[in-house]
């Protein structure tokens, strides 16, 4: 999926134009693309497996595993959408509705990925509710702002969502699996 995005971008940009404003949206939602990247598989996806094996229900983890993809999936389709929308109209004047993809966009991929995260560790890291409420609050500012900047401020939520993870895991292993019993 991470992948089609890129793709999508690309595609996007090429049949808009190079323009500044273009390639600044370009930028930003290729930065999206690996913020998505860092905060999902990186680390946690690898886990997955030894969850399975370790856990009591070993299907009862497969199933919410299973579960929380959609949402994540989903977040990065939506993102292509919004990628368009951005890269088409960077500095034009912004719909509820374009709001509602680039901001709900990260939201959605970040329930999904609290949703994993539980089925792993029995847990959700308190930046992943608090970026979909930033994203959240944000929403009714970003109706006054051109789109580059509503995906600006939702891939710099990306970025404070990675960067915390990052601080958080630095010079430590990895976090062993410990699904819900």
């Amino acid at each position: 999926m991470l992948g089609e995005l890129i793709l999508v971008s690309g595609l996007t940009l090429y049949g808009s134009g190079f323009a500044a404003d273009r390639s600044a949206a370009f930028v930003v939602s290729f930065a999206t693309t690996v913020l998505f990247w860092r905060i999902f598989i990186y680390r946690a996806e690898e886990l997955l497996a030894e969850a399975g094996t370790t856990a009591p229900d070993p299907t009862r983890v497969a199933f919410w595993a299973t579960y929380s993809y959609p949402f994540m999936v989903a977040g990065i389709v939506v993102t292509a959408v919004g990628v368009e929308l951005v890269i088409a109209h960077p500095l034009g004047h912004p719909q509820p509705a374009w709001v509602a993809v680039i901001l709900g966009e990260p939201a959605l991929f970040l329930a999904g990925r609290a949703g994993f995260e539980y089925t792993v560790f029995s847990r959700v890291s308190r930046n992943r509710p608090i970026g979909v409420l930033v994203l959240a609050a944000l929403a009714p500012a970003m109706l006054f702002v051109p789109p580059l900047l509503a995906a600006l401020a939702a891939t710099a939520v990306l970025a404070g969502i990675a960067v915390t993870d990052a601080a958080r895991a630095r010079g430590r292993p990895p976090e062993p699996p410990s699904p819900p019993g």
